[in-house]
């Protein structure tokens, strides 16, 4: 009876020494709520509405307060503005301890890109695989600008696939001080400006470039400025 019992204690005592953290997801616009019909502006000048948004979020690790890295297990997130339920992410196993830093892929890494289509989040059915290119779509942004010249002055903007040097894969580094304890699971509120899209060192004008749909230099530019979409909200 007594190894029975010292049996279940050592059992509770390892779960106990991990925990989860949840990350909340907001999307903003130029520091404005992302609203459906909502008119936003570019640096350039442009003016422009977002009719549909999304991204995957993949590849997480974590920095402890003294600078070791812990790297998750694979994992793979579809976050759409559309759905409430993808802006709350839950990540399991995390050590009992502080933290100062998280870091993340914007998209899918190259080895389940080049593996051709996969289920769950990965499923073709969201719309984020590309059967002619044998790739995924990292990030998403379709609406409209009076200043784009394809029909219905249409925003087309997918941004993914995998092409010899072109990779719009980004990862994320961002420094965020919290602490994972037994008590609670740890939370984190990510904010991601879409404005970054247009607005980042490589600025679009709607009038020379309203879309953009195959691995290339464009999308890889693109994917530049939206790596630095995101930002961590404190309370």
């Amino acid at each position: 009876m007594n190894r029975l019992l010292l049996f279940f204690s050592l059992l509770i005592g390892k779960a106990a020494l991990s925990q989860s953290v949840t990350l909340t997801l907001t999307h903003e616009v130029n520091h404005q709520a992302m609203r459906a019909n909502r008119t936003y502006y570019t640096a350039q000048g442009d003016t422009f509405t977002i009719t549909k948004f999304k991204y995957y979020l993949s590849n997480f690790s974590f920095t402890e307060e003294l600078g070791q890295v812990l790297t998750l297990s694979p994992e793979y997130f579809l976050v759409s503005e559309d759905s409430i339920a993808s802006k709350k992410i839950v990540l399991t196993g995390l050590p009992l301890g502080r933290f100062k830093a998280i870091s993340f892929m914007i998209g899918v890494d190259s080895i389940m890109n080049c593996t051709g289509a996969q289920s769950g989040a990965l499923d073709p059915v969201y719309g984020m695989f590309w059967t002619w290119n044998s790739g995924y779509i990292m990030a998403k942004l379709e609406g409209t600008s009076p200043a784009s010249r394809l029909p219905g002055h249409a925003l087309q903007f997918h941004i993914g696939g995998y092409r010899g040097a072109h990779q719009s894969q980004r990862i994320v580094q961002l420094p965020v001080p919290f602490e994972v304890s037994a008590e609670k699971t740890a939370a984190i509120h990510l904010v991601a400006d879409a404005g970054t899209w247009f607005n980042g060192p490589n600025p679009i004008r709607f009038s020379e470039t309203a879309g953009f749909m195959t691995p290339g230099m464009i999308g890889d530019r693109i994917a530049d400025n939206y790596s630095h979409m995101f930002s961590i909200k404190m309370k």
